[in-house]
């Protein structure tokens, strides 16, 4: 009685052999010369894109994010891992948790079964910062006010957000006289629009400074002081002293001012206010956009309404010649432009 299964034969170019090689079977050869035919073990297979969720990316050190793994594929089981200073992270409940302010960079894996491969997902950063704490501000760690304005239609400003010319700012005047950490930022106010601008502000540590004085300064540097023909922009609020305004951070080291221009009319805004095309002048740096060298035409004197603003912490100072011996302080340089037909 000859059983069904394996299939045998005593030729290597029988029909059972040649078929044997298209499906991928295996052939082993065994006593008298017989050559038996059996099935080979599939190979595994990639698993479906394993990805990492979080409800959000950023927090405060001290307090845990829980982070999932989606998708992928087979029953292997998920694992996380995290690099960075202060970073630690449960490899299976995927808690996440940070001393110190800094970057978390969080992967998952999910094993590997008879039938998929091991998946691994893309980095993800959480970002944490502290509340508090020590506070030494220097030229290499200073004190920072950032704007986080993080809706921009809720600023009273146009556009979907400020032009970022920070690379031609610290080749033109930021490294000599300000921090290296400052950012130069262009904004366009329509006149009479009332604006509300939200910062936070950071100490020495990178930990968030809730509680602390800080002043706004409208008119730090305004458009008439260049000398070339321009003129203020100007605003006013009931809280305002000779274009200050004094304020104390919230308990997340953020502070909101909100003010009105008084400029009674303005130039038109110019073509290409808002492109963010990269542009093709001459002698700027890399990567400035057509709204940078538009905004750098109007404070050349041009006759427009601007003036640059920035945020001072507590008595920290935010330029000096030279910087690197004075210098204690970031802050963004903050330029409001005012104009009209900015739609």
């Amino acid at each position: 009685m000859v059983s069904a299964a394996p299939s045998i034969s005593r030729n290597r170019r029988s029909p059972h052999f040649r078929l044997a090689g298209l499906l991928g079977l295996t052939t082993a050869l065994s006593l008298g010369g017989v050559t038996m035919v059996t099935a080979a073990t599939p190979k595994p297979i990639s698993q479906a894109t394993l990805h990492i969720t979080a409800s959000t990316h950023s927090g405060t050190a001290g307090t845990p994010i829980t982070v999932h793994a989606q998708g992928g594929s087979g029953s292997g089981a998920v694992a996380f891992k995290v690099t960075g200073a202060g970073c630690s992270i449960n490899a299976k409940s995927g808690l996440l948790k940070a001393t110190q302010s800094g970057k978390c960079i969080v992967t998952a894996s999910k094993a590997a079964t008879t039938k998929y491969k091991k998946a691994t997902s893309a980095p993800v950063t959480f970002t944490f910062l502290l509340i508090g704490g020590p506070d030494q501000p220097s030229y290499l760690t200073p004190d920072k006010a950032t704007l986080v304005t993080s809706s921009w239609s809720s600023t009273g400003l146009a556009g979907s957000g400020p032009a970022n010319d920070t690379a031609n700012g610290l080749n033109w005047f930021i490294a000599s006289y300000y921090s290296s950490a400052d950012r130069w930022l262009y904004t366009y106010s329509a006149p009479g629009a009332t604006i509300k601008l939200t910062w936070v502000v950071t100490g020495s540590n990178g930990q968030l400074m809730p509680n602390t004085p800080v002043t706004l300064q409208t008119q730090f540097a305004p458009g008439a002081n260049n000398g070339k023909g321009d003129t203020d922009a100007t605003f006013t609020s009931p809280s305002m002293v000779n274009g200050n305004i004094a304020g104390v951070t919230n308990g997340m080291g953020q502070v909101s001012f909100t003010f009105t221009n008084t400029n009674g009319s303005a130039n038109s805004a110019p073509t290409g206010w808002n492109s963010k095309m990269v542009s093709g002048a001459p002698n700027i740096a890399a990567g400035t956009t057509v709204a940078d060298v538009a905004a750098e035409t109007l404070e050349a004197g041009s006759g427009y309404s601007w003036t640059r603003m920035v945020l001072q912490v507590g008595s920290d100072v935010f330029t000096g010649d030279p910087a690197v011996a004075k210098v204690n302080q970031a802050t963004d340089l903050v330029d409001v432009i005012v104009a009209t037909n900015l739609n």
